[in-house]
């Protein structure tokens, strides 16, 4: 599945998601994000409730951290950054244009913005998953 087709099967997609962390495993090419992410149940919609969710990019071509910009660059004691996640468009960073021509038919590229740091993480890659976390006593459920 492409980020795109993820972002487009949720409610709210990754707008206002929470990362709790970011794994990446260069062996196995894959990038792991632990998000909140507010999933507003169908029959409370203004609600803004969030699941734990676990997000991973398969195959990934690269993962790029953009660093806080100088008014955000203090570290502040946070459990979360809060981010808005988009599928990228290569028109509004051209530094990522010639990378995006390069990637194979199928592949994707997506954004983050963070709104802590005032900047984004990117990441392309071949396969997107999501998996809903559910607390069951202390174990963690996973459920797609």
């Amino acid at each position: 599945m492409t980020f795109e087709e993820l972002d487009e099967k949720y409610p709210n997609g990754f707008v206002d998601a929470e990362i709790t962390s970011l794994a990446i495993d260069y062996r196995s090419r894959t990038a792991t994000m632990q998000l909140n992410v507010r999933g507003n149940p169908p029959d409370r919609p203004n609600s803004h409730e969030y699941a734990p969710a676990t997000l991973s990019i398969k195959r990934f071509f690269y993962v790029s951290i953009e660093p806080p910009d100088a008014e955000h660059a203090l570290v502040r004691n946070q459990l979360t950054i809060q981010v808005d996640g988009f599928p990228e468009d290569a028109k509004q960073f051209p530094l990522f244009e010639h990378v995006k021509s390069a990637l194979p038919i199928g592949a994707f590229s997506c954004r983050f913005f963070v709104h802590d740091w005032n900047s984004f993480i990117h990441i392309a890659g071949q396969d997107a998953q999501l998996s809903w976390l559910k607390d069951v006593g202390d174990e963690k459920e996973v459920a797609h």
